[in-house]
């Protein structure tokens, strides 16, 4: 009797354990359906690879070369999701164009053709990578800076010293403003983004010629102001590439810190040679770093959105912030001017607690310029939000719309190495991401992202260069007569 109960009561257990698992398996079915499938469609085109190239056909010509690399590229619109519906129409039949004189383009010429190509979605992370004179391709023995009052040398080969603090009126029989016009559709995003990377290619013979822009690929002519104020055409010989395919952008305002650098400009002169730097300008190799202007005044620079030995960001950011709260501060001052970006959650605590550990009569400034881009633009967004009426943005515009697509990766041509950078994720740092943007934004952003509104600048500052040459900071200037305004009485 016994016996057949305990029997029995198996039996029954062993009847319901199917129905449990039959039923958990119901219940994640339905789960995977309405919550990681939904997920998964919407981080998809965030996150799919761009393919692989094929193994590279052993290519006898350049024709065979750039077709290979031509070929690679066709899957281009399939992952950058900036392009309109019209401006991937329109890539395409640029693409077509490209491919139809591919016997005719160097390593110069395609990455021109295709820089014009891409830059047709019009997005400021959307371009070819790298297209640098001095390292992908040749230069002339002169680095360049732009200032309120123009284009000026501001570093030099030691045989060309004498050119050190010339200004730059013109290239190749063209104007500096008609040539930064002309260099306009190779670079997307806004017009003064372009102007900031067009050092890049004007010290480039080759980038120049295959642009259009130039007689030849072995020099260039500048129109220069000389010592004596008069004008002349100076001739320049181009050197080859100093480094190997870049898969990363170089930003020209590098060029205006005379501090050592790698690359083959480390032994050069520079105007600055034995002047006393500012602070803006001595540490551009410094990720970030922190000091004390005046007492009650923190001043912090961040120059990369990226980790450094041996502290990484937001721990150093943090500890900066410690120490700032036992002194206490009164006022800082946030300088992203070097700043092009990186990864953005590094920064995203510092933005909000900065503002929290100022008084509510202290001021937050926010110090930008046309090198302030992606990641150091959603830290200039959030120190404006979390700030609000304390905060005021000194310099210039920043290098990037308020809405923008980023994230993505770099997609490389197989033969010549070029990078190209496409987008996959939204980011509106002006309003913020709505939920009609859900299958756009950024999913992070829903996390992170604030409606900081507009970041132009309330005190617009450039230096001129006879201020740079002298080792003033204009920005940092009117800071100061800004903080003292605020302390006399009346």
């Amino acid at each position: 009797m016994t016996h057949e109960s305990t029997a029995s009561t198996t039996d029954r257990h062993r009847k319901r354990f199917p129905r449990w698992l039959k039923l958990s398996a119901i219940i994640i079915a339905v789960l995977v359906v309405l919550v990681l499938a939904p997920l998964a469609l919407l981080l998809y085109p965030t996150l799919k690879p761009y393919p692989k190239a094929p193994p590279i056909e052993t290519a006898v010509s350049q024709l065979d070369r750039n077709r290979q690399d031509l070929a690679h590229l066709r899957h281009f619109p399939d992952f950058e999701r900036s392009f309109t519906p019209e401006a991937k129409a329109a890539f395409t039949l640029a693409l077509g164009e490209i491919e139809q004189r591919a016997g005719e383009l160097d390593r110069a010429g395609l990455a021109m053709a295709t820089a014009k190509a891409v830059a047709l979605a019009d997005n400021g992370h959307t371009n070819v990578v790298g297209l640098v004179g001095g390292r992908s391709f040749n230069a002339v023995p002169i680095r360049l800076g732009w200032f309120s009052d123009g284009l000026f040398v501001v570093s030099t080969a030691e045989d060309q010293s004498h050119l050190l603090g010339r200004q730059i009126l013109g290239a190749n029989g063209k104007t500096t403003d008609e040539m930064v016009e002309a260099l306009r559709p190779y670079v997307g995003g806004p017009a003064n983004l372009a102007k900031e990377l067009a050092p890049n290619f004007l010290i480039s013979p080759e980038l120049l010629h295959a642009a259009g822009l130039g007689q030849t690929g072995a020099s260039s002519t500048y129109d220069m102001r000389l010592a004596d104020g008069s004008v002349a055409p100076v001739l320049l010989t181009a050197t080859p590439a100093g480094q190997g395919a870049q898969n990363t952008n170089f930003w020209p305002a590098r060029d205006l810190s005379p501090v050592a650098q790698t690359g083959d400009t480390a032994q050069w002169r520079h105007v600055l040679d034995g002047v006393a730097l500012p602070d803006y300008l001595a540490r551009p190799e410094s990720n970030y770093w922190h000091a004390y202007p005046e007492p009650g005044l923190l001043y912090v620079q961040i120059n990369r959105v990226r980790d450094q030995a041996p502290t990484g960001l937001s721990q150093y950011l943090s500890d900066a912030l410690d120490e700032a709260a036992a002194k206490p501060i009164r006022n800082a001052i946030v300088d992203l001017r070097f700043n092009s970006g990186g990864n953005y959650t590094l920064s995203s605590d510092f933005a909000q607690r900065l503002p929290e550990l100022l008084p509510p009569t202290g001021r937050l400034f926010i110090l930008t310029s046309g090198n302030t881009f992606s990641a150091a633009i959603s830290t200039a967004a959030w120190l404006k939000y979390y700030g609000g009426a304390r905060v005021t943005i000194v310099g210039e515009t920043v290098g990037d719309r308020m809405q923008f697509w980023g994230e993505g990766n770099r997609a490389v041509l197989p033969n010549s190495k070029l990078a190209i950078r496409y987008t996959t994720g939204f980011h509106d740092w002006e309003n913020g991401c709505g939920l009609a943007q859900l299958r756009t934004c950024f999913l992070l952003n829903y996390i992170y992202d604030v409606p900081a509104g507009s970041l132009e600048p309330n005190v617009k500052v450039k230096p001129t260069f006879a201020d740079y040459r002298s080792g003033k900071d204009p920005a940092i200037s009117a800071v100061m007569e800004i903080l003292a305004a605020a302390r006399t009485p009346g």
